[in-house]
This record gives C-alpha cells, sequence and structure tokens, in this order.
C-alpha cells in the first residue's frame, strides 16, 4: 500500500472528508552514479562549516534569511509551521471554476487525493460524482514540505486529482522575459489555409500509449552494448535546416508527404475493426531485424515464443529472431 505524502482534510462549505496525499507519477529518467575517473569510487558531498571545514550532521543545520553583510534571520522548521496555523492539516476549497479557464502553464504536479479513515468515503464518493456532472475544478491552498502551495483539486474517473500550482506572481511574463515576439494577426492568408490544412492532417484523438521516451530507450540499449563489451559507434546525424524562407513550398511538401503516408481518418478506423493495420516494430522489420529497436526485437521473439531476455543485447536478439525465422524458410522450400 502507497504511503501518503500527506494527511489531513479536504474541506467544501461545512464538509470536511479526511483525506490523504499520493504521488500520481514517476520519473523514469535513468540515473547515474558520479565516480571518481579511471575508478568504481563513488562521489560524495558533505555538509561542511565553510570557515572551520568541519563536516556537520543534520541537527546541526538551521535556516538562515541573508540579510546581507554577513547577517541572517534564523528561523525553525516549527516557527515556519507555525506561520501558516490553520493550513497545514487542511486542503478548504475556495472557489469551483471550469479547468478549461486554467492555463496549463499554471500546473506543477499530479497527486491522487484519496479517501483516508473510517466513514470518509461517502462525502468522498458525492464530491467526486458532483465534480464530475458539473465538470468543475475545486481551487484551494495547501502547506505542502513548509511550502504553501495554490492548488486544483480536479474529478478523475475514479478518484480526485490535486495539481499543485504556481501563484499568479510566479509565471514570467515572456514580453519581460524574450527579446523578440512574432507580430500576430499579418499573417499571409494562402499560408496560414495550408498550415490549417497540415495541422488537421495531423489531428488525431489523444492515445498516450504512442508515445514513447525514446531518449530513455537509446540509453539503456547503449549500456547494455557497453556491457557487453562492444564499441560503441555515433551515427552522425543532420541537423534540421530552417526552411521559413521559402514556407509555402515547406508546407505544401508537408500536406503531400502527410497524405502520402497516413491513411484518411476513416479509412484508418476501418483498418483497425478488420485487424489489418501493421504495427511499428513490423515495418522496422520489413527493412530487416538491424533497423529494429530493442524493444521491436523482444515483442517479435515473444511472438516466435524465444527464450530470451531484456538482458541481452541488441545483437543477441537480432541473432535469435533471425536463426529462428531461418528454419521457417527452410521448411516452406521443402514443402513446395
Amino acid at each position: 500500500m502507497a504511503r501518503a505524502t500527506w494527511s489531513g482534510f479536504l474541506s467544501f462549505g461545512l464538509v470536511s472528508v479526511p483525506v490523504g496525499l499520493y504521488t500520481a507519477t514517476s520519473d523514469q529518467t535513468i540515473h547515474f552514479n558520479q565516480l571518481h575517473k579511471g575508478t568504481s569510487n563513488r562521489i560524495r558531498y558533505k555538509k561542511v562549516d565553510e570557515e572551520t571545514g568541519e563536516e556537520l550532521s543534520s541537527d546541526d543545520i538551521v535556516n538562515g534569511y541573508p540579510l546581507g553583510g554577513g547577517e541572517y534571520i534564523v528561523v525553525t522548521r516549527e516557527e515556519m509551521a507555525g506561520a501558516a496555523p490553520g493550513k497545514s492539516e487542511l486542503i478548504e476549497i475556495q472557489d469551483f471554476v471550469d479547468l478549461e479557464e486554467i492555463d496549463p502553464i499554471f500546473f506543477r504536479q499530479s497527486y491522487y487525493l484519496a479517501p483516508k479513515g473510517k466513514g470518509a468515503d461517502r462525502a468522498y464518493a458525492l464530491l467526486l460524482e458532483a465534480m464530475r456532472e458539473t465538470k468543475k475544478v475545486g481551487i484551494a491552498t495547501l502547506v505542502l514540505r513548509d511550502k504553501e502551495h495554490l492548488v486544483a483539486v480536479r474529478p478523475a474517473e475514479k478518484v480526485l486529482m490535486l495539481e499543485t500550482m504556481y501563484f499568479e506572481d510566479e509565471i514570467r511574463n515572456p514580453e519581460e522575459e524574450l527579446d523578440t515576439l512574432p507580430p500576430l494577426g499579418h499573417a499571409n492568408e494562402r499560408e496560414l489555409s495550408i498550415a490549417k490544412k497540415l495541422i488537421d492532417s495531423l489531428t488525431d484523438e489523444w492515445s498516450p500509449h504512442r508515445y514513447k521516451n525514446t531518449y530513455r530507450q537509446r540509453v539503456e540499449e547503449l549500456i547494455e552494448e557497453k556491457r557487453a563489451g562492444h564499441a560503441v559507434v555515433h551515427g552522425a546525424e543532420d541537423r534540421p535546416k530552417s526552411n521559413v524562407i521559402d514556407l509555402m513550398s515547406a508546407l505544401q511538401a508537408s500536406i503531400d508527404r502527410t497524405t502520402a503516408k497516413r491513411p484518411t481518418r476513416s479509412a484508418a478506423r476501418s483498418t483497425a475493426t478488420k485487424g489489418t493495420s501493421l504495427k511499428v516494430s513490423e515495418h522496422r522489420e520489413k527493412k530487416g531485424t538491424d533497423a529494429m529497436t530493442k524493444a521491436d526485437l523482444l515483442e517479435r521473439a515473444a511472438q516466435l515464443k524465444l527464450d530470451v531476455s531484456a538482458k541481452m543485447t541488441k545483437d543477441e536478439l537480432v541473432r535469435a529472431v533471425n536463426n529462428a525465422k531461418a528454419p521457417a524458410k527452410k521448411s516452406a522450400r521443402r514443402g513446395s
């Protein structure tokens, strides 16, 4: 069972519901340890007194607000908690708004907000259902890790979600931060029409499973290659060239390429229902197993019922798939 990051009460009107806050996302970034070059010795960081060089424990460290000239105001964790009385254990919804009215730039991080304790389910379910039917989002504040957050409580399919948000004064003004901004409202009508057609041709239903972290996959393959003792060859990938000068030609070429590559939406739906659409891995397989990614090779190996492991290198998987396919071709020739 997941452990709550925060526990308290969700309040709307005179109703208070005991709830717990649970992290809804996980970072899948591949992390590395820092080592002393030429050794396997880990690099460690120490907290030391800059004057004496003495290493300090957490109990010896306090927070100090700099006043300048080497002077500080020392503030303890207890004093910080006391600066927000009544808020540290309460999420009090102040307003309900439409979700589409909130610019996504305000959102920080997503959490699950679940009922906690005996008797919380009924009031929780009531609020969830009411918010789903009215399509509203609750705006409140929350003190989390000694910091006050603006938060949005929104209904998902089976649970309430809490999104921590930036306050208005934390959002930077693009006119103040950026050197140049493009003039709007002066687009060439013909170019605008073609650009809108290109957007329409690339428009599809949101389906998150179609998007994969290809960079992480390449890093995993790099690690496997090096662990197997293989040399790593870096491909020379051309950087995209600017084509803003011949914009009209670039737009039209994009339309032509997209139309040729993508079936119409109605054709795509009928193809999907017939179950004849090819997977990306199968397209790559037509170009040869060397063109397939490690994930594609593992998927193909599973289809061939091969005894392989994710710990195998890409070369080993290529050989396993090719060897499995070769006998099938021989038996087909003998039967003809």
